[in-house]
């Protein structure tokens, strides 16, 4: 199968996973450090694959996997702020455009595109794609004080890291191997988070409250598992993705998850205004839907203009 194959499948999962971290957030597990290290507890479920592939690769390449894994970690905590803070279909756009910007210009700096002159429609196809991430982020007119939230921001910036990271020991490894190795980085920041002493007291304090068996906590429990067995099939279809294809590009196939995220949102705003805080106002949504046909036609431009300028 094409990797755009495991990529649109793999940002499908992304969208169901988001709308049930919003859900979670809202109530359910309210400190985001937690529900991150929930999170990088359950990656060690990938020791499954040990039997599947593994095999001793340089140390080299190993901790590039690690710090991988570390910072897509450390990313996550800052999405699940921005996620309880905001609303969902507004975060996961953010969190997506800084990714695809911040990677294309690493390739573009440090990569095999370094020294190509980019076209007039490099840069339009580049504007479109920032324009669809302001219009999803921002309510028009602006509001005082409605700005970029700093969380958002940091966790697309760590994410896009994350990827270059993952991208590059895969030129030294195979699939299998660097999804181990990576989510080894997964539980190593997981377990890094204790450093922070609020941040441990936090998680400490938050297990002893979950460990209850409540019907509440146990249902809580199913839903979170449930959540990451769909975030397990997205991160796998991604990085499986990523190991057949370019990062940077995959990345900027993402204006697919957005639509998924709203089409799954409108319903259950109007099931859980509360918690997924969605202004279901026409203009509110036929600015989002500009949005994602900006980011559509932007995408759309990099590929016919030759998308090989992007690629890591």
């Amino acid at each position: 199968m094409h990797w755009l194959t495991f990529a649109l499948a793999g940002y499908f999962f992304n969208a169901v996973t988001a709308i049930f971290d919003k859900f979670l957030l809202a109530g359910r597990i309210k400190e985001p450090v937690v529900y991150a290290f929930f999170v990088s507890i359950l990656s060690l479920f990938a020791i499954v694959l040990v039997p599947f592939g593994y095999q001793p690769i340089p140390w080299q390449t190993s901790v590039v996997f690690v710090i991988s894994g570390m910072l897509f970690l450390y990313g996550l905590v800052a999405f699940y702020n921005a996620v309880k803070r905001s609303e969902i279909s507004r975060v996961a756009p953010l969190v997506g455009i800084t990714i695809s910007v911040i990677a294309g210009v690493a390739s573009l700096a440090f990569g095999p595109a370094a020294y190509v002159t980019l076209s007039p429609g490099h840069f339009f196809s580049l504007l479109l794609l920032l324009a669809g991430a302001f219009l999803i982020a921002f309510d028009l007119p602006l509001k005082e004080n409605d700005a970029l939230m700093k969380s958002t921001l940091l966790s697309g910036a760590l994410m896009a890291l994350s990827l270059l990271f993952l991208k590059t020991g895969y030129r030294n490894a195979d699939f299998v191997n660097g999804l181990l190795w990576s989510r080894l980085g997964f539980i190593v920041g997981g377990f890094s988070l204790f450093i922070i002493p609020e941040y441990r007291r936090i998680i400490l304090e938050n297990t002893r409250t979950l460990s209850s068996s409540n019907r509440r906590d146990v249902s809580t429990g199913a839903l979170f598992i449930l959540n990451k067995i769909f975030g397990a099939a997205a991160s796998f279809l991604l990085t499986y993705a990523a190991f057949l294809g370019p990062v940077t590009f995959i990345q900027a196939l993402n204006g697919v998850q957005y639509a998924f995220v709203l089409v799954l949102t409108i319903p259950l705003a109007m099931r859980f205004p509360k918690i997924f805080e969605e202004k279901l106002y026409f203009w509110d949504w036929f600015q989002k839907g500009i949005a994602i046909i900006f980011i559509a036609l932007g995408m759309w431009l990099a590929v016919d203009q030759g998308v090989d300028f992007l690629f890591l």
